[in-house]
């Protein structure tokens, strides 16, 4: 299972917010309570910070995408301790993102889980929803899409993620057999995705469509079939004025 081309995408957006803006948010923070008393000191101290946390994820990010299996090990440690020195910013998170990914890419999935565990009570609203979407999606790799969907369940702001999230909640009920509910969630997905991703969505859709509509179909070339068949389609036909008016609601909602 690889992880999202547009997760990265994001990642990249996030670590330019935060140095090109992190700092002056937190001046900011300090002006507005009326902190002047060492501005300009505290100003350069928290600037010069930033800067070096940046470089430093910077340096380890580039380390990580020329990575070889002999320089796991050395990765992993200069992730560790960007994380130790810079324990208190943004990228700290972003370190334990990479450290989960070089886990996951080594097949080594319960140390990419244990990466995003460590990382996964974080209360930043920017990168929230990455690590619970990628710890969901390390327990799946694991056959524990039960669990998966229990982090998914967790009430934050999934905002740009929304699509993301319902994509993945209907992996996770398809791993488990769960075919209406399955649909029902790439359906909300495809509501609320970008141009470029629909057309995936669309064909998730549109495959469970078609295997809920061969069921009938099967059983009626069983024994007594007309019977069977006759019962199946009429659970079917009130499932799907259920699912209808469950799609309707979600589709409101987020509209």
């Amino acid at each position: 299972m690889a992880l999202d081309t547009s997760e990265e995408e994001q990642v990249e957006k996030i670590q330019s917010f935060f140095r090109d803006n992190g700092w002056f948010i937190a001046i900011a923070l300090v002006a507005a309570l009326g902190g002047n008393y060492g501005y300009r000191t505290w100003e350069d101290q928290k600037a010069a910070y930033a800067a070096s946390a940046s470089d430093a994820f910077t340096a380890f990010q580039d380390a990580s995408r020329g990575n070889v299996v002999e320089d796991k090990a050395a990765l992993i440690a200069q992730g560790e301790a960007l994380q130790l020195d810079y324990a208190d910013s943004e990228y700290a998170l972003l370190a334990g993102l990479q450290l989960a990914k070089i886990h996951f890419d080594a097949g080594d999935l319960q140390a990419a889980e244990a990466a995003l565990r460590e990382i996964s009570d974080t209360d930043n609203e920017l990168l929230s929803p990455l690590v619970q979407l990628r710890l969901a999606r390390a327990l799946s790799a694991q056959d524990r899409a039960e669990e998966g969907l229990t982090i998914l369940a967790k009430q934050i702001r999934w905002a740009g993620f929304t699509s993301a999230k319902n994509e993945l909640e209907g992996d996770l009920l398809y791993q488990l057999g769960r075919l209406d509910e399955a649909r029902q969630s790439y359906q909300l997905a495809e509501n609320t995705a970008g141009e470029g991703l629909q057309p995936g969505l669309t064909m998730k859709v549109q495959d469970l469509t078609f295997a809920e509509a061969d069921i009938p179909a099967a059983a009626a070339s069983e024994p007594d079939g007309s019977d069977v068949s006759s019962e199946i389609e009429s659970e079917a036909g009130d499932r799907s004025m259920e699912e209808a008016a469950d799609v309707g609601s979600a589709s409101e909602e987020n509209g």
